[in-house]
């Protein structure tokens, strides 16, 4: 369900629906939102699901016809990214 946060690393301050094919995040805390294009919706539904990052860029990989060592920087970056805004914990960016 679009909004349920199964993963400890999103904060808890952190909600998020789907809009279309983006996912719309807002940090309760800060009061900034941010929306995701379809590859980052992809990597946020999994990771709300509670995937680990390796699952997800397993997907990923799967998804979008990339080699896994790509997919595995792509979702390790936009991790990192997350993280500076505060939108996950800082262990998720490691």
């Amino acid at each position: 369900m679009a909004g349920e946060k199964k993963n400890t690393l999103i904060a808890e301050a952190v909600a998020w629906r789907k809009a279309g094919d983006e996912a719309v995040i807002l940090n309760l805390e800060t009061s900034e939102y941010y929306s995701a294009n379809e590859t980052g919706t992809f990597i946020w539904e999994l990771l709300s699901a509670g995937r680990k990052p390796a699952g997800i860029a397993e997907a990923l990989a799967a998804e979008y016809s990339i080699e896994r060592g790509q997919a595995d920087r792509d979702v390790s970056a936009y991790l990192r990214d997350l993280a500076k805004l505060k939108i996950l914990g800082p262990e998720a960016g490691k």
